[in-house]
């Protein structure tokens, strides 16, 4: 079960809580003695600390020069061409990657020497992950720096701690630049420290600073392109909010919850941060949390947030963010018509709620009503969901208008990346709603003035969205007194 709370920007004025150079290096000190250093490569354990999905394996394609190569693509175009095995008395080598390679081991020989990054233990040239952190360790700069010298008289493998937080930040940072970004687990503590450290508006700032720099890695093919994107992302990260991130990996890997508490408010700047999360709303949204609330009563809404938090969901859309807490150790589980299991997936503070049942079916029951209420069976819904997950399926980019890829691409231009996936998410919506009501209208309501997508002859209501968790928790705020079940894709 969740209690979803939502904490937008602008109510108050925040800043980046300053972090002196001696009260981090101080503190990263201390913390990284107790981080721990798994085996395998700074990527793998970044991967694991935030509870990443294995990466598939790359697809590879055949090309005229006899052997294997890959191609790394990302939406849609190509980026880096890797040989993998070639045949033959002549070897191709890509020019371009083998400077880039020579530049950023020349880089490392200030950083500690040979691969610091820990870029190479997946080939020899830089694909597109490895240039967003190379970029992304750029744009720390003397920050960098600092987090090395902190362990400098540490008995602690310094260059495998400093790759693994380089590597972390820029994996956490990635989950932002997709449509609805999404953090769980150890992300989500990150996103709430970062709420309290930097504030949300500039946590918006940093999202789009990210998104601009990761595309310029995707494209770069030299160290000076990649130098001069992270140097435009330092501008708009700034010293006290790179340490904040930093930090803020050290203190919550590797912990158990009552530890991280005692972590999180040791770190520097705690009290700032403290009132700084409750001015955004922090304190409202840990008000209820009783169980908590008692064990860590004095520690302030910061830390009690960070224990508690199960996920965080950020959107373009006002901006907003949800913050989604553990209330129990699960949902109330009991018994729908027709035998079917049923669980409370989400329970706003209007006393409306989410419920899913044990055949897939996710209904929004408005204040006053049950799981009573719900028919016994629902084949009209069942039909429709069918249809909109065939045609969430023939999506593609090919399906935009001119007038929708001209608005994408416009955005784009312009640096406007949360717009741009904003508007494809949009087209996509309407794409799917539409197909659904061609093959459908003439058998039920699908005029829009009555406040959800879809009504038939019985009475029932349907809303079409995307299931993902921020936009479930969003239309159950919006739509709070409907009843209707939630036809997803």
């Amino acid at each position: 079960m969740y209690d979803v709370d939502v904490m937008e920007p602008g109510a108050v004025s925040t800043r980046p809580v300053p972090i002196h150079k001696a009260e981090f290096q101080q503190a990263f000190q201390r913390l990284a003695r107790d981080v721990p250093l798994r085996h395998g490569s700074a990527r793998q354990a970044a991967r694991e600390l935030l509870d990443l999905m294995p990466q598939p394996p790359p697809e590879v394609e055949r090309v005229a020069s006899t052997g294997d190569w890959v191609l790394e693509t990302y939406r849609g175009q190509g980026y880096t061409l890797v040989p993998e095995q070639q045949n033959g008395p002549v070897c191709l080598t890509p020019e371009a990657d083998e400077a880039l390679k020579e530049k950023y081991l020349r880089w490392c020989e200030h950083q500690g020497g040979g691969d610091c990054l820990g870029l190479l233990d997946d080939g020899p040239v830089l694909r597109t992950d490895d240039r967003r952190v190379l970029a992304l360790a750029l744009a720390l700069g003397s920050v960098l720096n600092e987090t090395r010298e902190a362990l400098v008289h540490e008995l602690l493998n310094v260059q495998a701690i400093v790759s693994m937080v380089v590597w972390t930040v820029a994996l956490y940072c990635m989950m932002w630049v997709v449509p609805e970004p999404t953090s769980k687990a150890l992300a989500a503590g990150m996103t709430l420290l970062l709420m309290g450290y930097v504030g949300l508006e500039t946590m918006y700032g940093l999202m789009n600073g990210w998104a601009r720099m990761a595309d310029t890695a995707h494209h770069a093919t030299t160290f000076e392109e990649l130098r001069a994107a992270g140097k435009e992302f330092g501008k708009v990260l700034g010293e006290d909010a790179a340490r904040a991130m930093i930090l803020a990996v050290a203190t919550l890997s590797g912990h158990t919850l009552g530890q991280v508490a005692a972590r999180v408010t040791s770190l520097p700047g705690y009290r700032i941060a403290r009132a700084q999360f409750d001015a955004q709303g922090g304190a409202a949204v840990m008000g209820r949390m009783e169980a908590v609330e008692v064990a860590l009563a004095r520690e302030g809404a910061l830390a009690r947030a960070v224990v508690a938090v199960d996920v965080v969901a950020t959107s373009p859309q006002g901006p907003m963010a949800l913050v989604m807490l553990k209330k129990g150790p699960g949902g109330a589980v009991g018994k729908a018509p027709g035998g079917r299991a049923f669980a409370t997936v989400l329970r706003h503070r209007g006393g409306n709620q989410q419920v899913e049942l044990s055949d897939g079916q996710r209904w929004h029951l408005p204040r006053g009503k049950s799981v009573a209420d719900l028919p016994t069976k629902d084949k009209v819904g069942d039909m429709l969901q069918e249809a909109v997950t065939k045609a969430a399926k023939a999506w593609g980019p090919d399906k935009l208008s001119r007038n929708e890829r001209a608005a994408i691409e416009e955005a784009q231009k312009a640096g406007e990346y949360w717009l741009a996936r904003l508007l494809e998410r949009e087209a996509r919506g309407r794409y799917v709603e539409n197909q659904v009501r061609l093959q459908f209208e003439r058998l039920y309501d699908f005029s829009r003035n009555k406040g959800v997508d879809v009504i038939d002859p019985n009475g029932y209501r349907y809303e079409i969205l995307s299931g993902t968790d921020s936009n479930l928790a969003r239309h159950g705020r919006r739509m709070a007194g409907e009843f209707f079940r939630m036809l997803t894709f």
